[in-house]
């Protein structure tokens, strides 16, 4: 064996060489005396030196995995529960390669999900919001039966039913729980002329919603209108005047207007209707129920309850002819007056006037024969004579439209009006009147004597009132404010009423 071999293999401390221990002395005569002989190539069962480090090293790698790996499976072992159970960290985590590695190679079972953690939050419940308690509604028939729709609970409704021209006829206003008008529903007999102005507004629809409520169809084919609608409409004036109502479509709508009507046709054998909280929006805001500073500020009132609640109130109105027996209507001798006679009760053409100076006379009598109303109408006439020094308190308790509606009969202002005049304090009770009247005989002041008369007719002048008109010792009288009243709930009371309002005349 070389003798460098020998030495390197007999210094290897990993393996015993079989050979012999070699000679020292020869070992050095053949080094000094022979031939010099080097090679690099070593046996196969020698390794060299960076050989043996490399094996070194793997060895302690393996041993160093070998005891990564039993760690990573005791602490795997020993926290599955944590898995399951821990909330989830405060911020988020990235996972690790070994985490990733794990996570694919384990069996798929519901408790080991690593996403079951992160479903229970806490900050999830922290931001739910409560859920609001719902609106309770309830249906509302107008006394009429024509009229029906929905409101919330709480809020009140109260209305004035009427007779017109054996037609019924009725005012309802709806208020909220704390006593604020939102809407008036009306079943009117005819409708008033628009507003004029002299600088015209622009205006916009911020919502609308077509509602299922039949039209007039001779109303219609006479003034052709878009469907009927809840509509939110805005004027743009110096502030934002806006209103919420029913409205018939504008067929050939505008960029500007002096005033927006706010009314329906509805079906046949219905009255006109108005439902909302103004019948008309003006330009210029006088009486406007909504005001804003702007556009936004108004579609913004759009989310809130109120307007939500009042929408449905308007929408849900369904409206259907009423189911009232018809009275008869009594014509008098010449065929220029005519009302309604209430069942049971009797009329009868009376003279009245002169021959120079003719006109027509009518008693009416009720169920007991007594009289309750008289009619005139007389080219003479007049409005009574002045009053002496006393003069008592006038108070008018109920009004209401009259079935005249000639162009002479709107501008005298003709309308039904029940009024008293307070003589307690002479003793003489409270005396009161119910009839026709003018703007000028219905002025509500302090008085000796109630005025029940319309001047202006083409005849002259007409009278229809209960009975004792014209003298203040035939007028009727109460004992006192509380019994005026309380006259207004009577069937009388209801009768006269629309007998009156029912007059039409003819010149």
């Amino acid at each position: 064996m070389d003798p460098i071999k020998s030495l390197i293999s007999g210094s290897d401390p990993l393996r015993n060489d079989p050979a012999e221990m070699p000679d020292a002395d020869a070992a050095l005569r053949r080094v000094t005396s022979g031939a010099p002989m080097f090679t690099d190539s070593l046996p196969a069962n020698v390794l060299r030196f960076r050989d043996r480090k490399r094996r070194q090293a793997r060895v302690a790698g393996v041993l160093t995995l070998a005891a990564a790996t039993v760690t990573a499976g005791v602490l795997v072992a020993t926290n599955f529960g944590a898995l399951i159970s821990a909330p989830a960290p405060a911020g988020p985590v990235a996972p690790t390669s070994s985490e990733t590695t794990a996570a694919a190679s384990a069996k798929p079972t519901a408790t080991l999900k690593p996403t079951a953690a992160r479903t229970v939050a806490p900050a999830a419940t922290a931001t739910a919001a409560p859920t609001p308690a719902p609106v309770t509604w309830t249906t509302f028939t107008d006394a009429t039966g024509q009229a029906t729709f929905e409101h919330p609970v709480g809020w009140t409704v109260s209305q004035m039913p009427q007779t017109i021209d054996g037609g019924s006829y009725n005012i309802v206003e709806v208020k909220t729980a704390a006593g604020k008008t939102v809407s008036t529903l009306g079943l009117v007999y005819d409708v008033t002329g628009g507003p004029v102005c002299p600088a015209p507004k622009p205006y916009q629809t911020l919502d609308s919603v077509v509602v299922d409520i039949p039209q007039k169809a001779a109303k219609l084919k006479e003034h052709p209108q878009g469907p009927s609608a809840f509509v939110f409409r805005v004027i743009q004036g110096d502030k934002v005047y806006g209103s919420l109502a029913l409205a018939d479509g504008d067929l050939a709508p505008q960029p500007t207007t002096c005033g927006l009507y706010n009314g329906i046709l509805g079906p046949d054998n219905v009255p006109f209707a108005h439902f909302g909280d103004t019948v008309w929006l003006t330009s210029d805001g006088q009486g406007a129920p909504l005001t804003f500073d702007s556009v936004v500020e108004a579609k913004a009132y759009m989310a809130t309850q109120e307007y939500r609640d009042i929408k449905r109130m308007l929408i849900s109105l369904a409206l259907k002819p009423a189911k009232t027996a018809t009275s008869p209507r009594f014509v008098s001798e010449d065929g220029k007056a005519s009302f309604v006679l209430p069942q049971g009760w009797t009329a009868k053409d009376v003279p009245v006037g002169t021959p120079d100076y003719p006109g027509s006379g009518i008693t009416v009598s009720d169920e007991a024969g007594k009289t309750v109303a008289n009619f005139q109408h007389a080219a003479a006439g007049g409005l009574g004579g002045a009053c002496p020094n006393e003069k008592y308190t006038m108070t008018e308790l109920d009004t209401g439209l009259s079935s005249i509606t000639a162009d002479w009969a709107v501008q005298r202002g003709v309308r039904f009006s029940y009024r008293v005049l307070d003589r307690t304090p002479a003793g003489q009770g409270v005396t009161y009147q119910v009839g026709l009247v003018d703007k000028d005989s219905s002025p509500v002041q302090d008085t000796c004597q109630i005025i029940a008369v319309v001047t202006g007719t083409p005849r002259g002048i007409l009278s229809f009132t209960g009975a004792g008109a014209g003298s203040s010792a035939t007028e009727p009288t109460f004992a006192g404010m509380a019994e005026a009243r309380a006259y207004l709930e009577t069937p009388e009371y209801k009768k006269l009423k629309g007998m009156i309002q029912s007059l039409q005349i003819s010149s």
